[in-house]
């Protein structure tokens, strides 16, 4: 069944694409076609978010470069906000009849999935002692009495025990009985990651210690995943929690409120059971939402697992798992 919003908030489409860095800008959907998809997720790999800008001028497509943080707001005159914002890993332009359309590719929050451990993160290096047969500046006198006689001996060397440093190895040593929470705000701390938010259900305690090489962000998600948490992109701000928690919006979902059509169930291996529902462009939901939805199928509170936010030119909606 098809329904349609009566909202007076709903009305006046909203579209903005900020972008920053040596050219800072916001592009504004009302007096320019902007396009963009916006998709979301509970799992650990940041999206790739889409933004299509028409007719730009030449100057203002190359002040856009990679690296820029791009921000996308999106909804309506009398209620909209973020939906997305990550660094754009591409800037592509192309010809579309007598339109020229410049696609903004960007990664939702960070990708660290290339940081590796470094030698400065590393352990310090391990001091140990060796012998060592050393001549002496100045010669000494050694005095000895044997069966009631003396002897005088000049010592011109001696042995010391001198300092040296195992060549440092790229690894990071947690000592026995360390807690998850520790390893996690280190590796977080090495990597440059500013949590949103960490709650994790789980303390774990490494008996036996814990080794970081190689790829710290693997290690990470081995940590949270140990500590019975798990680890993703809220708006580009990662988050490291229960998947269970969320975030209550305070919102009603319901034909007034936006939603265009009676929600889905569906029951899989990926998402477990819930619903699919298509809304109005809503701002609001995003990963790990709590919603309320009131439709004739879904009845209740929900938490939203994935989905996306798009407009295409004609739809302006918000599509999401919820279970």
């Amino acid at each position: 069944m098809i329904v349609v919003a009566t909202n007076a908030q709903l009305y006046g489409r909203v579209t903005k694409i900020s972008v920053s860095g040596d050219y800072s800008t916001t592009f504004d959907g009302s007096k320019l076609e902007i396009h963009f998809e916006c998709p979301f997720d509970d799992d650990a790999k940041p999206n790739t978010s889409t933004v299509d800008i028409y007719n730009l001028s030449k100057d203002t497509i190359g002040r856009i470069h990679k690296g820029d943080l791009c921000t996308v707001q999106a909804g309506y005159r009398g209620d909209y906000g973020v939906i997305a914002s990550g660094r754009i890993s591409t800037v592509l332009t192309k010809k579309d009849g007598v339109d020229k359309i410049t696609t903004i590719s960007f990664l939702e929050g960070e990708d660290y999935s290339n940081k590796k451990v470094t030698l400065a993160q590393s352990d310090p290096a391990q001091k140990y002692y060796v012998k060592q047969r050393v001549k002496l500046s100045k010669p000494e006198k050694k005095v000895t009495y044997k069966n009631g006689r003396k002897y005088v001996s000049i010592v011109r060397y001696k042995t010391v025990k001198v300092a040296k440093y195992r060549k440092r190895t790229k690894v990071i040593t947690f000592n026995k009985g360390t807690h998850g929470t520790t390893i996690i705000k280190r590796l977080c701390k090495d990597l440059g990651v500013k949590l949103a938010k960490l709650s994790i259900p789980y303390n774990k305690v490494y008996k036996k210690g814990y080794r970081v090489t190689g790829l710290i962000e693997n290690n990470l998600e081995e940590v949270v995943k140990d500590c019975k948490a798990s680890m993703y992109y809220r708006r580009g701000k990662m988050v490291i929690r229960s998947i269970e928690e969320g975030d209550d919006e305070h919102f009603t979902l319901n034909s007034n409120s936006g939603l265009v059509e009676s929600p889905e169930p569906f029951d899989d291996d990926e998402n477990g059971k819930g619903y699919t529902v298509k809304c109005l462009l809503q701002h609001r939901i995003t990963t790990a939402s709590i919603i309320t939805v009131k439709s004739q199928t879904a009845n209740g509170k929900y938490r939203a697992k994935s989905g996306k936010h798009y407009s295409d030119g004609t739809d302006f909606l918000t599509e999401v798992n919820v279970i």
